[in-house]
């Protein structure tokens, strides 16, 4: 018996110096791969970032309002379209209405139309977006006839209804240089592409 037990603890003893060996080289091995890791934040700290030129991205203005001093000022507001409290219905996911209808609907959605702006309205007041979304269709219509506007799927808004997502559609649905919008990828309700009126040759920029 007493030779068994000796056995069995110098098996013990081989075993738990192997498990020690093998624990010691594989912390040697991740040093040494950790060594060997670039700092990828470092290496980058130099590089500047590309910027998309495509992004609109207007200025917030933080500073409180104030009321109009000028008529031109009054004038230029006026320019702006804005469109009012449209119920508790909720505008449809695609429109359509310059007589093309699918066909319009079906291009959006595979990219036949070039998207040349896009911009985000997340952190807007309804009335801000409304002032941006006027802004928005200027500088597209100034590249092309179609942009992406991203207005979020409203799952934090209060009683979960999707307010700014509501008002961008009914705005766009009223607007008389928007030809259809449709949702750009299947289930992501959060973002619609556009499709706006060809500006004529003597309103292009020159």
């Amino acid at each position: 018996m007493s030779n068994d037990f000796q056995s069995v603890l110098k098996t013990l003893g081989k075993q738990a110096k192997q498990a020690a060996e093998a624990k010691a080289e594989a912390e040697a091995a991740a040093r040494k791969q950790a060594a060997q890791q670039v700092d990828f934040a470092k290496e980058m700290a130099g590089v500047t970032p590309l910027k998309n030129s495509n992004r609109y991205a207007p200025p917030r203005d933080v500073s409180p309002i104030k009321p109009r001093k000028t008529q031109a000022e009054a004038l230029a507001a006026e320019d702006y379209f804005y469109v009012g409290d449209g119920g508790t219905d909720e505008p449809p996911a695609t429109f359509s209405k310059n007589g093309q209808g699918k066909n319009d609907i079906r291009r959006l959605q595979s990219g036949h139309w070039p998207v040349v702006a896009d911009v985000d309205l997340h952190g807007y007041t309804q009335e801000e977006a409304q002032q941006v979304l006027n802004e928005f269709i200027e500088f597209t219509k100034k590249r092309g006839v179609c942009g992406e506007i991203v207005h979020g799927s409203g799952l934090g808004s209060s009683g979960y209804k999707p307010v700014l997502k509501n008002l961008v559609r009914r705005w766009l649905m009223a607007h008389p240089d928007v030809l259809a919008y449709a949702e750009p990828r299947p289930g992501n309700d959060g973002a619609v592409r556009i499709l706006l009126k060809r500006n004529r040759p003597w309103e292009q920029e020159s």
